[in-house]
């Protein structure tokens, strides 16, 4: 986070640039459209943002000006710009006035008092390549432990999987289902998503490199384990919990000692011993303090783990709406902000937990107030963009506005208000524009179809449209919606789990 006083003011853009570190070099490959340029004529103007085209820039690029609402590290800043620069990267943050005189050839998008610039949702934690399916008929919060709903054992109704799809060129039917699940997710308001499946070249994806081809779909590496200690851990600590000896689980997660270790822990009420056991034996590996160590789901904890995670600085990414629907309760997240624990947000899969991140905000926010600690609007923000970036070891990388990271973002409009609130709850309709390092992949109806490098379609019963998506797969917006049949929609969310037992 940075002091207020350290971001550039115009002063100190002008010194960055007189030393040569804001010049943007040319490469060779440009995320951001090369803007017309123009000779005098008057900015384009719409509703929410006023359109200013590039001026000739002699051979260089100069790169997009977005002036709006500002949501950074440090706080609401009213009145302030973003440069981009063609790169895809975040040059300079400043007052607008002076990012405009810094970058005079600058396109510009001037949004101010009327949109509020954000970064994009994080996703911490999902399951991309079975995010495709409808919560089951017999999904019920009676399960003590995942392996019950998993394995079908203790004499609980076994929850099937669904049919995982990954990636592949060749097969159309995949890439359409994969990428209806990565455009629910970014009208949603996410732009990056930890879990295997996806896409390569819409949304930002992380996960190990593990496949052929996972290094074009996966831009940003974490260590996403799926169970960190075996896939039968009620079975395998059976003995230990009936008061047997301790027992051992083979090493695993130590080949990748600079990343995140981000895994399933603690996944059961706290009544489960085999849950329990998790939750200990996970703190047990972070003493190491070797790595950045993350803890999904985590119902098992209790208060004196949440010490222990503060003190290890292990971050809890939480999925309240799939705990409450498969367990019947979920963190006690009164204890965990109380003690300091770092708190992420994220959906799990959609089989039984949020559609969304904005779905998974209102249900969290649900579930504070009805343990009487309520989140303002700047808590849950936090949760759903730095911390979801802190969890996975790449805040370096992407997750708030900051010069130097990658211009993952969005536009919402705004009435007034607090602007927290606004990008919380805006709809499909409120999003002007979202930014993937640079490259506008959803753009209003509102907005000049020059922001974007590729050709903007629209979908039925989506707002914003989407851009320069559909031709890199050979598909067209008629033809997406034909392989589709029975998954969950881009844009309708009620039939997901609901945020709480039933009845």
């Amino acid at each position: 986070m940075r002091p207020a006083n350290e971001w550039l003011t115009a002063r100190r853009v002008f010194r960055a640039l007189r030393a040569g570190f804001l010049a943007a070099p040319l490469l060779s490959g440009c995320a951001l459209p090369v803007y017309d340029a123009v000779d005098g004529s008057d900015p384009l103007t719409a509703e929410y943002c006023e359109m200013t085209p590039a001026a000739t820039g002699g051979g260089r690029v100069p790169g997009l000006i977005v002036g709006a609402d500002m949501l950074a590290p440090n706080g609401h800043m009213p009145g302030h710009g973003v440069h981009i620069r063609f790169n895809g990267q975040i040059g300079a943050v400043a007052e607008f006035d002076a990012l405009r005189t810094a970058y005079p050839g600058a396109a510009v998008l001037d949004c101010r008092g009327r949109a509020v610039l954000s970064p994009g949702f994080v996703n911490a934690h999902e399951h991309p390549a079975f995010s495709h399916a409808f919560p089951d008929a017999n999904l019920n919060p009676g399960y003590a432990h995942r392996d019950e709903w998993r394995l079908g054992i203790g004499g609980k109704v076994r929850l099937p999987s669904p049919e995982p799809y990954y990636y592949d060129a060749g097969d159309t039917e995949s890439i359409a289902i994969l990428l209806a699940m990565e455009l629910r997710h970014l009208l949603g308001g996410a732009t990056a998503i930890a879990g295997t499946g996806g896409v390569p070249g819409v949304i930002r994806n992380i996960n190990r490199h593990v496949r052929d081809g996972d290094p074009a779909l996966y831009d940003a590496e974490a260590d996403v384990t799926t169970f960190p200690f075996s896939f039968s851990v009620v079975e395998d600590l059976e003995n230990e919990c009936a008061g047997g000896p301790v027992h051992r689980f083979p090493p695993a997660g130590d080949d990748l000692p600079f990343l995140a270790h981000v895994a399933h822990v603690g996944e059961g009420r706290p009544s489960s011993c085999a849950a329990r056991a998790e939750v200990a034996r996970y703190l047990e590996r972070a003493q190491r303090r070797d790595r950045r160590y993350s803890l999904v789901h985590g119902v098992a904890a209790d208060r004196e783990d949440y010490a222990a995670m503060r003190e290890l600085d292990v971050t809890l990414v939480w999925s309240p709406r799939s705990n409450l629907s498969l367990y019947g309760e979920t963190v006690d997240i009164a204890g965990a902000l109380e003690h300091g624990v770092r708190v992420a947000l994220s959906t799990d899969w959609s089989p039984s937990g949020s559609f969304n991140m904005r779905e998974e905000v209102v249900c969290a926010r649900q579930v504070a107030e009805d343990a009487g600690s309520a989140l303002p609007g700047e808590a849950l923000w936090r949760m759903a963009t730095i911390n979801g970036a802190y969890a996975l070891g790449l805040e370096g990388r992407f997750g708030s506005i900051e010069p130097g990271l990658r211009a993952d973002l969005m536009l919402v409009r705004s009435a007034g208000g607090d602007a927290y609130e606004t990008v919380l709850a805006a709809t499909d309709e409120d999003i002007l524009a979202t930014w993937i390092d640079g490259r506008a992949v959803l753009l209003s109806g509102l907005l000049n179809e020059s922001l974007s490098d590729g050709g903007c379609e629209a979908l039925d019963g989506v707002a914003p449209r989407v851009c320069g998506v559909f031709g890199a797969f050979g598909l067209s917006a008629e033809r997406f919606g034909d392989y589709l049949g029975d998954t969950v929609p881009v844009n309708d969310v009620s039939g997901q789990a609901a945020c709480g037992p039933p009845g």
